[in-house]
Protein backbone atom coordinates (compact mmCIF):
# COMPACT_ATOMS: atom_id res chain seq x y z
CA UNK A 1 0.00 0.00 0.00
CA UNK A 2 2.82 2.39 0.80
CA UNK A 3 4.89 2.12 -2.39
CA UNK A 4 2.35 3.81 -4.74
CA UNK A 5 2.67 6.89 -2.55
CA UNK A 6 6.47 7.00 -2.62
CA UNK A 7 6.31 8.88 -5.93
CA UNK A 8 3.31 10.96 -4.97
CA UNK A 9 3.35 13.69 -7.57
CA UNK A 10 4.94 12.03 -10.59
CA UNK A 11 2.88 11.69 -13.74
CA UNK A 12 2.17 8.03 -14.29
CA UNK A 13 2.46 6.45 -17.69
CA UNK A 14 -0.86 5.19 -18.97
CA UNK A 15 -1.00 1.41 -19.09
CA UNK A 16 -1.85 0.38 -22.64
CA UNK A 17 -5.04 -1.52 -23.29
CA UNK A 18 -6.22 -1.04 -19.71
CA UNK A 19 -9.46 0.47 -18.49
CA UNK A 20 -11.47 0.75 -15.32
CA UNK A 21 -12.82 -2.65 -14.33
CA UNK A 22 -14.36 -4.11 -11.20
CA UNK A 23 -14.68 -7.60 -9.79
CA UNK A 24 -16.47 -9.32 -6.94
CA UNK A 25 -14.25 -10.34 -4.04
CA UNK A 26 -15.21 -12.89 -1.40
CA UNK A 27 -14.29 -11.76 2.10
CA UNK A 28 -14.88 -12.68 5.72
CA UNK A 29 -15.70 -9.95 8.22
CA UNK A 30 -13.38 -10.31 11.22
CA UNK A 31 -15.88 -8.57 13.51
CA UNK A 32 -18.76 -11.06 13.16
CA UNK A 33 -17.11 -13.89 11.17
CA UNK A 34 -19.66 -13.68 8.37
CA UNK A 35 -18.77 -14.09 4.69
CA UNK A 36 -19.72 -11.38 2.23
CA UNK A 37 -18.96 -10.26 -1.31
CA UNK A 38 -17.69 -6.81 -2.17
CA UNK A 39 -17.27 -5.05 -5.49
CA UNK A 40 -13.65 -3.90 -5.78
CA UNK A 41 -11.58 -2.23 -8.47
CA UNK A 42 -9.49 -4.79 -10.33
CA UNK A 43 -7.78 -2.48 -12.83
CA UNK A 44 -7.59 1.14 -13.86
CA UNK A 45 -5.49 3.52 -15.91
CA UNK A 46 -3.98 6.76 -14.66
CA UNK A 47 -2.93 9.46 -17.09
CA UNK A 48 -1.42 11.63 -14.36
CA UNK A 49 -2.21 13.23 -11.02
CA UNK A 50 -3.74 16.37 -9.62
CA UNK A 51 -1.61 18.41 -7.26
CA UNK A 52 -3.25 16.58 -4.35
CA UNK A 53 -1.90 13.31 -5.88
CA UNK A 54 -5.32 12.05 -6.95
CA UNK A 55 -4.90 10.14 -10.24
CA UNK A 56 -7.11 10.98 -13.21
CA UNK A 57 -8.20 8.83 -16.11
CA UNK A 58 -10.34 5.68 -16.27
CA UNK A 59 -9.65 4.86 -12.65
CA UNK A 60 -11.60 4.96 -9.39
CA UNK A 61 -9.79 7.32 -7.04
CA UNK A 62 -10.08 6.53 -4.28
CA UNK A 63 -10.82 2.88 -4.91
CA UNK A 64 -14.01 1.48 -3.33
CA UNK A 65 -13.45 -0.05 0.10
CA UNK A 66 -14.93 -3.37 1.25
CA UNK A 67 -17.09 -2.83 4.32
CA UNK A 68 -18.72 -5.49 6.46
CA UNK A 69 -22.51 -5.49 6.05
CA UNK A 70 -24.24 -4.49 9.24
CA UNK A 71 -21.30 -3.24 11.30
CA UNK A 72 -19.43 -1.23 8.62
CA UNK A 73 -15.91 -2.37 9.51
CA UNK A 74 -13.51 -1.69 6.61
CA UNK A 75 -11.68 -4.85 5.57
CA UNK A 76 -8.27 -4.03 4.10
CA UNK A 77 -6.63 -7.37 4.75
CA UNK A 78 -7.62 -10.94 5.51
CA UNK A 79 -5.67 -12.32 8.44
CA UNK A 80 -6.09 -14.02 11.78
CA UNK A 81 -6.72 -11.66 14.68
CA UNK A 82 -5.75 -12.45 18.24
CA UNK A 83 -8.53 -12.71 20.80
CA UNK A 84 -7.50 -9.54 22.64
CA UNK A 85 -7.08 -7.54 19.43
CA UNK A 86 -10.44 -8.73 18.13
CA UNK A 87 -12.20 -7.83 21.38
CA UNK A 88 -10.83 -4.28 21.16
CA UNK A 89 -11.87 -3.95 17.52
CA UNK A 90 -15.38 -5.19 18.24
CA UNK A 91 -15.77 -2.68 21.06
CA UNK A 92 -14.43 0.07 18.81
CA UNK A 93 -16.82 -0.77 15.97
CA UNK A 94 -19.76 -1.00 18.38
CA UNK A 95 -19.01 2.39 19.94
CA UNK A 96 -21.33 5.36 19.45
CA UNK A 97 -18.45 7.26 17.89
CA UNK A 98 -17.89 4.65 15.18
CA UNK A 99 -21.62 4.35 14.53
CA UNK A 100 -21.69 8.13 14.07
CA UNK A 101 -18.88 7.95 11.53
CA UNK A 102 -20.83 5.39 9.52
CA UNK A 103 -23.82 7.72 9.45
CA UNK A 104 -21.97 10.98 8.77
CA UNK A 105 -18.54 10.33 7.27
CA UNK A 106 -17.04 8.73 4.17
CA UNK A 107 -15.42 5.27 4.03
CA UNK A 108 -11.86 6.61 3.85
CA UNK A 109 -12.45 8.88 6.82
CA UNK A 110 -13.64 5.82 8.74
CA UNK A 111 -10.65 3.81 7.54
CA UNK A 112 -8.22 6.50 8.72
CA UNK A 113 -9.80 6.46 12.19
CA UNK A 114 -9.84 2.67 12.16
CA UNK A 115 -6.16 2.44 11.18
CA UNK A 116 -5.11 4.94 13.82
CA UNK A 117 -6.99 2.95 16.47
CA UNK A 118 -5.34 -0.28 15.31
CA UNK A 119 -1.86 1.24 15.53
CA UNK A 120 -1.05 1.54 11.82
CA UNK A 121 2.01 3.56 10.87
CA UNK A 122 1.66 7.32 10.75
CA UNK A 123 2.69 7.37 7.09
CA UNK A 124 0.05 4.82 6.11
CA UNK A 125 -2.63 6.75 7.98
CA UNK A 126 -1.51 10.00 6.33
CA UNK A 127 -2.02 8.37 2.94
CA UNK A 128 -5.58 7.42 3.85
CA UNK A 129 -6.39 10.89 5.20
CA UNK A 130 -5.32 12.32 1.86
CA UNK A 131 -7.50 9.86 -0.02
CA UNK A 132 -10.40 10.82 2.23
CA UNK A 133 -10.14 14.40 0.93
CA UNK A 134 -10.69 13.08 -2.61
CA UNK A 135 -14.14 11.77 -1.68
CA UNK A 136 -15.02 14.48 0.85
CA UNK A 137 -17.18 16.86 -1.18
CA UNK A 138 -17.28 20.60 -0.47
CA UNK A 139 -18.94 20.40 2.95
CA UNK A 140 -16.60 17.82 4.44
CA UNK A 141 -13.44 18.94 2.64
CA UNK A 142 -12.21 21.54 5.19
CA UNK A 143 -12.42 19.05 8.06
CA UNK A 144 -10.82 16.22 6.11
CA UNK A 145 -8.11 18.44 4.67
CA UNK A 146 -7.27 19.71 8.16
CA UNK A 147 -6.76 16.13 9.36
CA UNK A 148 -4.68 15.34 6.27
CA UNK A 149 -2.62 18.51 6.68
CA UNK A 150 -1.69 17.68 10.26
CA UNK A 151 -0.68 14.16 9.25
CA UNK A 152 1.38 15.33 6.27
CA UNK A 153 3.14 18.07 8.20
CA UNK A 154 4.34 15.44 10.62
CA UNK A 155 5.32 13.19 7.72
CA UNK A 156 7.27 16.01 6.07
CA UNK A 157 9.20 16.56 9.31
CA UNK A 158 10.05 12.86 9.57
CA UNK A 159 11.23 12.71 5.97
CA UNK A 160 13.05 16.04 5.86
CA UNK A 161 16.13 16.06 3.66
CA UNK A 162 14.97 13.24 1.40
CA UNK A 163 13.08 12.93 -1.90
CA UNK A 164 10.06 11.62 0.01
CA UNK A 165 10.30 14.72 2.18
CA UNK A 166 10.08 16.92 -0.92
CA UNK A 167 6.92 15.12 -2.03
CA UNK A 168 5.45 15.37 1.47
CA UNK A 169 6.05 19.13 1.60
CA UNK A 170 4.37 19.54 -1.78
CA UNK A 171 1.31 17.82 -0.34
CA UNK A 172 1.45 20.11 2.70
CA UNK A 173 1.54 23.19 0.48
CA UNK A 174 -1.32 21.90 -1.65
CA UNK A 175 -3.53 21.33 1.38
CA UNK A 176 -2.67 24.75 2.78
CA UNK A 177 -3.60 26.38 -0.53
CA UNK A 178 -6.83 24.41 -0.86
CA UNK A 179 -7.76 25.49 2.67
CA UNK A 180 -7.16 29.13 1.73
CA UNK A 181 -4.03 29.50 3.87
CA UNK A 182 -2.14 31.25 1.11
CA UNK A 183 0.65 32.77 3.20
CA UNK A 184 1.45 29.38 4.70
CA UNK A 185 1.30 27.74 1.28
CA UNK A 186 3.62 30.33 -0.24
CA UNK A 187 6.15 29.78 2.52
CA UNK A 188 5.95 26.03 2.03
CA UNK A 189 6.47 26.14 -1.74
CA UNK A 190 9.34 28.62 -1.45
CA UNK A 191 10.95 26.27 1.06
CA UNK A 192 10.53 23.37 -1.36
CA UNK A 193 12.15 25.41 -4.12
CA UNK A 194 15.15 26.08 -1.86
CA UNK A 195 15.33 22.53 -0.48
CA UNK A 196 18.73 20.93 -1.25
CA UNK A 197 16.97 17.57 -1.47
CA UNK A 198 15.14 18.80 -4.59
CA UNK A 199 18.34 19.98 -6.26
CA UNK A 200 20.02 16.66 -5.49
CA UNK A 201 17.42 14.50 -7.25
CA UNK A 202 19.31 12.36 -9.76
CA UNK A 203 16.37 11.99 -12.12
CA UNK A 204 16.45 15.25 -14.08
CA UNK A 205 12.95 14.72 -15.48
CA UNK A 206 11.51 14.29 -12.00
CA UNK A 207 13.41 17.30 -10.67
CA UNK A 208 12.23 19.51 -13.53
CA UNK A 209 8.63 18.33 -13.21
CA UNK A 210 8.51 18.99 -9.48
CA UNK A 211 9.99 22.43 -10.13
CA UNK A 212 7.16 23.12 -12.56
CA UNK A 213 4.66 22.10 -9.89
CA UNK A 214 6.22 24.54 -7.44
CA UNK A 215 6.05 27.35 -10.01
CA UNK A 216 2.42 26.55 -10.81
CA UNK A 217 1.48 26.39 -7.15
CA UNK A 218 3.06 29.78 -6.49
CA UNK A 219 1.01 31.21 -9.37
CA UNK A 220 -2.15 29.81 -7.79
CA UNK A 221 -1.14 31.18 -4.40
CA UNK A 222 -0.48 34.61 -5.91
CA UNK A 223 -3.96 34.52 -7.45
CA UNK A 224 -5.37 33.32 -4.09
CA UNK A 225 -6.91 30.40 -5.95
CA UNK A 226 -7.95 27.43 -3.75
CA UNK A 227 -9.28 25.31 -6.61
CA UNK A 228 -8.30 21.76 -7.50
CA UNK A 229 -5.74 21.82 -10.30
CA UNK A 230 -3.02 19.98 -12.20
CA UNK A 231 -0.58 20.53 -15.04
CA UNK A 232 -1.47 19.49 -18.58
CA UNK A 233 0.97 17.95 -21.05
CA UNK A 234 2.20 21.43 -22.01
CA UNK A 235 2.92 22.40 -18.43
CA UNK A 236 -0.10 24.71 -18.17
CA UNK A 237 -2.39 24.85 -15.15
CA UNK A 238 -5.73 23.10 -15.60
CA UNK A 239 -8.45 23.96 -13.05
CA UNK A 240 -11.24 21.68 -11.83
Amino acid sequence: MSRPFALLLLVLAAAPAQALTFADQALVCPIDGKSFTSRVMSSGTSFGRYFDTRPFGPIAAPAPLPACPGNGFIVIEQRDYGAEELAKLRAFVASAEYRGWIAEETPYYRLARQMAFAGASADATANVWLQATWEAGPERYPRYAEQALQAWQQRAQRQAGSEDGVHARLVVGELQRRLGRFDDARATFLAVRADPALAKLEDVETRDYLGKIVDAQLQLVQARDPSNARLDDDGKIVHF
